[in-house]
Parts: structure tokens; C-alpha cells; sequence
């Protein structure tokens, strides 16, 4: 099972005209970003730039 269809049952309480990507594929690049030993929403977002 993709890790994004663990996610994608989630609500989102998010404004729909206001966001750029998914729900479940934030928390997925969040989670990987972790794995990988990101610590800060700061190196979380430089790895997922990378990838």
C-alpha cells in the first residue's frame, strides 16, 4: 500500500481555493522528510526541493 493512501481518508479542515497541494501528499513528504532526519519544517521543505 502507497504511504499517500494511508492519508487520503483524512478530512481536510483546510479552504480548498486556498491550497496548492493535497492533504495527504503534505503529510506524506512531511513523514518522508522525517524518515530521512529532518527535524525542522525548514529541512523538510529543503529535502523535498531536492527530490
Amino acid at each position: 500500500m502507497p504511504i499517500t493512501d494511508v492519508f487520503v481518508a483524512l478530512a481536510d479542515p483546510r479552504q480548498t481555493n486556498k491550497v496548492q497541494h493535497s492533504l495527504a501528499e503534505t503529510l506524506t513528504v512531511a513523514v518522508c522528510g522525517i524518515l530521512v532526519g529532518a527535524d525542522t519544517f525548514e529541512e523538510i521543505q529543503a529535502w523535498a526541493q531536492e527530490k
